[in-house]
């Protein structure tokens, strides 16, 4: 009898642990779904703020073409001001702030005859005079409000002397809030067009935890959020290659959802925050109830069927993954293989090309060194070829020593080789840098019974300072090496 006993109740203990551990396992599933459907949710809702804000934005810009076009002709008369004072009365169906001129000197004349110089207004301009295009973008008043800002460029137009070159009206943030429908989620969310940079470009009105004065959404997030490093990281990266994502963080002890979107154009992005008890309420009924189903269930049949759908799962994702790992090693030494170089090991030309088209597409800055070997020939004439082999191998080993893991070093054929250093460089650092090469390469080489000593002949180009082009920065650094060589009277010898 207590031996029976002993057995129900272990099975019992085994039987509520695995109702609760199968509990535990769906809450945490069950809470990840919520984030993915919440947040699909999300990016929907505010696709449609969106093309709310793209359309209001192209029916901005056609205006001022329009406008542009009718007040060159005006200007023509000698009635551009009075043409300007007539837009005026458009105020009561596009609700715009005010409409006035600009140039490049920071100087405006508004329709309320209004005209002086303005320095703070030029980021609201920037963009524009950049690319020759139509903008949209904001500043700060000296009140503190935040102004949202449409503009193009005109012909020139004369007021009172002054020339102006471009045609611009201006909103209170809140009415671009209320024309483009951003309040979504009964008014329980908020809603920015950020920069790539994270910069606050137009916001609603916060109704999260969120200051209003805030100027950079990620630069917020990570002084004031819970916010994991890695992930922030991710999505600053994302807005900044105009991609979609989503994030949650904890604020003032709540949580919420962060979704976010590119505009379409300028490089904009929209981003959405809105609280999670406010996205999750009707699933979470349902997920209340769902868990005193399973609870039942689990009672039932909980031991065999949790054990072996988590067993064939786990062994699904297992063989998945090995697939994926093998295929990726194989990928990866595939890729390995066509990049080296099979004598040194450095990376060869193929790879050469491909990295400074990388540089060249990414603006990234950096120094070519290109360098060959003097008297290296007699080397391989005295010695043999596997000499000359093993001296190449060692010359390898040193020129690694020679730069950093994130630079790259490579053999251009025969005894040609390059160095890329990534990054921007100071005063002094190129010739720097070739006396470290010299030196390195002039030290003696014990190779076999032989002892040799060879020199090198070493030429640099500096990107973008020497050119933008990576094709004249190569022929730059050969043709360098070779006034180095001519220089010190060396051959390839």
């Amino acid at each position: 009898m207590w031996k029976r006993k002993k057995r129900w109740t272990a099975a019992a203990l085994l039987l509520a642990t695995v109702v609760v551990t199968g509990l535990c396992w769906y809450i945490l599933y069950i809470r990840q779904q919520f984030y993915d459907e919440g947040t699909r949710n999300l990016l929907e809702t505010y696709e449609q703020v969106d093309k709310a804000f793209t359309i209001f934005s192209r029916s901005n810009w056609n205006m001022l073409n329009e406008w542009g076009k009718s007040l060159q002709a005006a200007n023509e008369e000698g009635l551009a001001e009075e043409r300007l004072r007539s837009y005026e009365a458009e105020r009561e169906i596009w609700r715009y702030r005010s409409v006035y001129l600009f140039n490049e000197n920071c100087e405006y004349w508004s329709i309320r005859g209004k005209h002086e110089k303005v320095d703070h207004l030029w980021t609201a301009f920037e963009e524009m005079y950049r690319t020759g295009k139509p903008t949209v973008s904001s500043y700060i008043m000296r009140s503190g409000e935040r102004r949202v800002v449409y503009s193009a460029p005109i012909a020139p137009v004369e007021i009172d002397g002054t020339t102006y070159t471009s045609l611009a009206v201006s909103y209170r943030n809140k009415t671009i809030e209320e024309l483009i429908g951003g309040n979504a989620y009964g008014g329980q969310s908020d809603c920015y067009i950020i920069h790539p940079d994270g910069d606050v470009m137009l916001s609603e009105e916060p109704k999260s935890e969120i200051e209003d004065w805030m100027d950079n959404l990620f630069d917020y997030l990570q002084k004031h959020a819970q916010v994991d490093a890695g992930t922030l990281t991710r999505a600053r990266q994302d807005v900044a290659e105009g991609r979609s994502g989503s994030l949650s963080y904890w604020l003032e002890g709540k949580r919420y959802y962060l979704v976010y979107q590119p505009v379409g154009f300028q490089n904009l992005s929209i981003v959405g925050i809105v609280g999670r008890d406010v996205v999750d309420s009707g699933m979470r009924k349902i997920q209340n109830a769902t868990i005193l189903l399973l609870a039942g269930l689990f009672f039932c049949v909980g031991i065999v069927l949790v054990h072996g759908v988590r067993t064939d799962a786990r062994l699904r994702v297992e063989e998945k993954e090995r697939a994926l790992r093998q295929e990726e090693e194989a990928r990866q030494q595939m890729e390995d293989l066509a990049n080296t170089d099979g004598l040194t090991g450095l990376y060869n030309e193929r790879y050469f090309d491909a990295l400074l088209k990388e540089n060249e597409l990414y603006k990234t800055p950096f120094v070519l060194f290109y360098l060959d070997l003097d008297r290296f020939k007699p080397v391989n004439d005295r010695y043999g070829h596997d000499v000359g082999d093993q001296l190449l191998k060692e010359v390898a080993s040193r020129l690694r020593s020679c730069v950093r893991e994130s630079d790259a070093v490579f053999r251009i054929g025969g005894d040609e080789f390059a160095l890329i250093v990534n990054g921007a460089v100071t005063e002094g650092f190129c010739k720097s840098r070739v006396e470290k090469i010299k030196a390195a390469i002039r030290e003696p080489y014990r190779l076999k019974d032989a002892e040799v000593q060879v020199g090198t002949s070493c030429g640099c180009a500096v990107y973008p300072c020497d050119s933008n082009d990576v094709r004249a920065i190569r022929i730059l650094a050969d043709h360098r090496m070779y006034e180095d060589k001519q220089r010190t009277g060396r051959s390839r010898e």
